[in-house]
This record gives C-alpha cells, sequence and structure tokens, in this order.
C-alpha cells in the first residue's frame, strides 16, 4: 500500500528536481529520500522518478501522483497550523513554509530582500532562500518564483510582466575628465567599456554592447554587474548599468541620457500550479507591490539640458 509521506516525498523531488534538495526542504538525509522513492516505486511497479547526472526528472506516473500528494501536504499543514495557532494565537493567515526565488544580482538586492524581510517579520514561520543570477527564465531550476529580463527562452512558459526598467550609461567624474566627455554615440567607441562577460551572457535581451558600440567589446567585464559598477566608480571605463543601482551613486555621472536609454522588462515565472507553494503567491504579490510603489527609481525620468551630472535619487 502506498504510504501519503511517500507522496510528499516525491512532491519535493518534483519541486527541488534532486534527492539532496528535497531532503533539505524535508529535513532529512537523501538517502531517506532515495529509499522513500524505491518504497513508493516498488508498490506501484513502475518508476515515478528518472535520476539522470543534472537531477531527478517526475515521470508521466509520478506527475500524475502530485495533486494527491499536493492534497495531502495541504491537509497536514493546516492541521500543523491550527495546533500552532491554537497553542501561540498565532493568526490562522499566516504565511510558512520555504519560497526559493531566483533573481537577478541587483533586482534581487534592491527590490526583493527588502520585501521577503519585511514579511518575515510578520510571518516568523516564512523562510525564503534567494538565489542571484542573470539567466534566461527556464521551468524547472528548483525555483518557486523565477524572476528574469525579458521573455523566457520556450513560448510554451508562461510568465507575468512585473516592470519596466531603464539601463542608461555612466562614467566616474575622473574618467571623463581623463577621456573626455562623449558628445554623441559616434564617439563612444574610443572609450573603455565596462559590462557582463560576453561569452557567459545567456540573456538576449542584455546583448547591447553590439548596437550602441558596434565592432568593440568591453575592455573590462563581470559576470556580476556590482562588479561594473565598482568598476565604474574607480575610474575604469564608462559601463550600462540600471538606473535603478546607478543612480544613487554620487560618483556616477550619466552619459548621453537622451541618446542611449535602453528600457528592458522584468518577468516572474512561477513553478507549475501543482508545484506551486502557497506563501509562493504571497510572495510574489508583495514584489509586484513593491515594484510598483517604487517605479520613479525603475524608470527615472531623463535628464533634462545641464542636468547630466547623475546626481543620487533624492527620494527616501
Amino acid at each position: 500500500m502506498t504510504r501519503a509521506d511517500d507522496l510528499v516525498v516525491l512532491l519535493e523531488v518534483a519541486r527541488a528536481g534532486s534527492f539532496v534538495g528535497a531532503a533539505a526542504m524535508l529535513g532529512v538525509d537523501h538517502t531517506t529520500v532515495a529509499r522513500r522513492i524505491s518504497a513508493l516505486e516498488r508498490d506501484l511497479g513502475r518508476s515515478v522518478v528518472i535520476r539522470g547526472a543534472g537531477g531527478c526528472t517526475v515521470t508521466d506516473l509520478g506527475r500524475d501522483l502530485l495533486d494527491s500528494a499536493e492534497r495531502i501536504e495541504r491537509a497536514l499543514a493546516d492541521v500543523g497550523e491550527r495546533a500552532g495557532d491554537a497553542g501561540s494565537g498565532r493568526s490562522s493567515n499566516s504565511l510558512t513554509g520555504l519560497v526559493r526565488i531566483a533573481a537577478p544580482e541587483a533586482f534581487g538586492a534592491r527590490f526583493v530582500a527588502p520585501v521577503v524581510a519585511r514579511l518575515h517579520r510578520r510571518h516568523r514561520g516564512l523562510q525564503v532562500e534567494l538565489v542571484t543570477a542573470t539567466r534566461p527564465l527556464v521551468q524547472g531550476v528548483g525555483s518557486d518564483i523565477e524572476i528574469g529580463v525579458g521573455l523566457p527562452a520556450s513560448p510554451r512558459i508562461e510568465t507575468v510582466p512585473l516592470t519596466e526598467y531603464c539601463l542608461g550609461i555612466y562614467a566616474s567624474a575622473e574618467y571623463l575628465a581623463d577621456r573626455g566627455r562623449p558628445t554623441r554615440t559616434g564617439e563612444l567607441a574610443g572609450h573603455s567599456l565596462i559590462y557582463y562577460v560576453d561569452s557567459l551572457l545567456r540573456v538576449d535581451d542584455l546583448q547591447l554592447l553590439r548596437d550602441l558600440f558596434p565592432g568593440g567589446g568591453a575592455e573590462i567585464s563581470s559576470t556580476s554587474v556590482h562588479a561594473q559598477l565598482q568598476s565604474a566608480l574607480a575610474g575604469g571605463g564608462i559601463a550600462m548599468l540600471p538606473a535603478f543601482l546607478a543612480d544613487r551613486e554620487p560618483g556616477l555621472q550619466r552619459i548621453l541620457p537622451a541618446e542611449v536609454s535602453v528600457v528592458l522588462q522584468f518577468r516572474a515565472l512561477l513553478a507549475p500550479r501543482v508545484l506551486r507553494r502557497p506563501a509562493a503567491t504571497a510572495v510574489l504579490d508583495a514584489i509586484r507591490r513593491e515594484v510598483a510603489a517604487r517605479r520613479a527609481e525603475l524608470l527615472p525620468e531623463l535628464p533634462g539640458p545641464g542636468r547630466e551630472s547623475g546626481l543620487p535619487d533624492s527620494s527616501p
């Protein structure tokens, strides 16, 4: 007979994409997860998980079982929450459990981290793992919420728009005094550029240097946008940066704001419904409210004549 807890283990394997990840969520050893999956497959007489070098994939039979597994998990969570509420006086609306979020580095630090910190203060049972990475939106990477730039690689992946944001080019006063301030885009080719490592940049929407600087690549490149920012502050060259990051730095000046202003879009991908943690939807809603309230940081008005100094944002 199939045990209910074996189905819950299967659900966590499907969410995490690996036995190790599922074990971390369940608070057990990965060998225990493997043993429970083997027991489930023995009871059913068929495989529910395909193990590979890149992780685990749930079979068609395994996917058919996920609805039942989710109902069991929800019932167990309801019982636990009622017992906890009765003993602690905690609201039954409390968010609990682990939510995994993947987001681009700067957006994750500036917008996602404050949201999850405030949510955790109100919901002490909520845990959040925030992984920062600049990568295409791909379903099945083990995150409850995946935030990326632009549309996903596959049109079959459904995403929701979060917000548009603006990028511009910035340099330090020291660099501009030494190398001169470009007065038109044609003069950018003679300058040192700071941007992502081209061979490691996997997001098509961020492949911007080819249009702005034909025939040239970045002299200083990094996979970290914060490293790019620090390189520009140190006078290493002209960097293309998100305005919400660079406009806060008094040591940077925005160059050619009217000519070079690129607007891109952050989009969010939630795990499939059957794998979706209830808390994940609440966290995403909070992130959407945050970016709506701070839209001026993401899409600042372009400076007018004589305001190319890139003064820091004075808003709170």
